[in-house]
């Protein structure tokens, strides 16, 4: 019986699986081209409307809204309710406690190593279904 768990026996092979150097992002030169039938997310359509969307994004939805009309009427819907709030002539504000909810997200970014580091130090959890003193 051959023991596999022998590292005098047992050698990996190279794997079969190389990256592919030939391989380009979507929208990039080179990359497959954006397919029509895409949709535009909630989030590109609104950034779309307030002319948020870099050149190569703003191409894509163009080449989309195109051939795609809810598409197009989320995007016309949007630059309309965008147009009405600005020529509304009030003044907007945010709830205070939206405001203060948008208070408390960290603004300042964190080492993974170090909290990886601090949770290697803590004593371990108990894991499972049952909990230990109960």
């Amino acid at each position: 019986m051959v023991n596999f768990l022998d590292p005098g026996r047992w050698t990996p092979t190279t794997s079969s699986l190389r990256p592919n150097t030939d391989y380009r992002p979507p929208g990039t030169l080179g990359g497959r081209p954006f397919a029509s039938t895409e949709h535009l997310s909630p989030e590109a359509v609104a950034a779309y409307a307030d002319g948020e969307l870099g050149d190569t994004a703003v191409s894509r939805a163009n080449s989309h809204l195109k051939v795609c009309g809810p598409c197009s009427t989320a995007v016309e819907a949007q630059k309309a309710a965008r147009a009405a709030l600005r020529g509304s002539g009030s003044a907007i504000t945010a709830p205070l406690d939206l405001l203060g909810q948008l208070s408390q997200i960290p603004t300042r970014e964190f080492d993974v190593n170090q909290v990886a580091a601090r949770a290697e130090q803590s004593p371990p959890r108990p894991r499972g279904f049952f909990r230990r003193g109960r």
